[in-house]
């Protein structure tokens, strides 16, 4: 059973390990209260996703761990808006099994792995009355139980991909997988951030160290490979095969032009994630004022590709 990526944080970090990132830390007290918790994105696409926050609670790191727990860190009587500056809209608090058609097919699609349940609920600008303008800034408010949780982000300009196309992997020819190629045409301007998802069969989601800034090839255009960015040691994996895509297959590349904050906040989630059994507690950077968690912008270039045989 898979669940929430922050639900999941919230289990891993609580707020008394909730320190600067790769610091060591020593709890006072291992019971300390519950934290806010957000997951929160509005997007630019062709894909039309409606800006989300799912929103929840830690729980102590020694709290019983069953469906039931699951189910009741998810709050359901907040107050969420998001304001662009010239209008606040108020997101309804939707279950998937209520939603029509159309909005469940988008949703499933976007959380997929976060979805586990019809009754699975969040917020969303159901109506899509936020207008979606790159560069521009949208504030996140949160009311609930008399706190206010908050938090800003921007959607960046789109960088897209050019020459998508799939190659054999390097070294013996195989008949059965291929790698992923385009050119990224990074802008001079500043600095970009990217982030990648790779849907395959239009089931699974993958995104997992699919992160990259422009640090090195900033103003350049540059050939680059995209491997499936599947975790390695996750059931999916394959030492040989993990990283390419099966010949025949039908995926969906994503590759999303996303603000800083996003990009830390992926990097240093990522990176806890990787530090194993017996390391030192980290704290994933994050955006969020009272809570923790994730309010981020993206723009996103959508294309869908048959793996060629041959």
């Amino acid at each position: 059973m898979k669940y929430n990526i922050l639900f999941v944080l919230g289990l891993m970090m609580i707020s008394v390990f909730y320190i600067a990132c790769e610091e060591e830390f020593v709890p006072d007290d291992i019971q300390a209260k519950n934290e806010y918790v957000v997951e929160g994105h509005i997007e630019l696409s062709n894909a039309d996703i409606p800006a989300y926050v799912i929103l929840s609670k830690s729980i102590s790191y020694f709290s019983d761990l069953n469906i039931e727990t699951f189910k009741s860190v998810y709050i359901k009587n907040a107050d969420v808006y998001i304001d662009d500056g010239n209008k606040k809209v108020k997101l309804k608090y939707v279950c998937i099994k209520d939603l029509s058609f159309p909005l469940v097919f988008k949703m499933i699609s976007e959380l997929a792995g976060k979805i586990y349940d019809p009754e699975f609920c969040f917020y969303m600008d159901v109506n899509n009355e936020i207008i979606k303008t790159p560069g521009k800034e949208y504030k996140l408010f949160i009311e609930h139980d008399g706190n206010i949780i908050s938090a800003n982000t921007e959607i960046p300009d789109r960088v897209e991909v050019d020459s998508l196309h799939f190659e054999s992997p390097p070294g013996q020819k195989n008949d059965s997988f291929a790698l992923l190629w385009g050119i990224l045409n990074d802008p001079p301007d500043g600095m970009n951030f990217y982030r990648y998802f790779i849907k395959e069969n239009f089931k699974k989601n993958y995104s997992y160290n699919s992160l990259r800034d422009d640090k090195i090839i900033n103003g350049q255009s540059i050939k680059f490979p995209f491997p499936k960015p599947v975790q390695p040691g996750s059931k999916d994996f394959d030492f040989e095969t993990g990283n390419l895509y099966k010949r025949g297959d039908t995926i969906q590349f994503k590759f999303c032009s996303i603000s800083e904050d996003e990009f830390t906040f992926w990097k240093s989630f990522q990176f806890s994630k990787n530090q194993g059994l017996f390391s030192s507690y980290v704290r994933p950077s994050d955006n969020i004022d009272n809570g923790i968690g994730i309010w981020g912008g993206q723009n996103c270039q959508i294309v869908n590709m048959i793996v060629p045989k041959e």
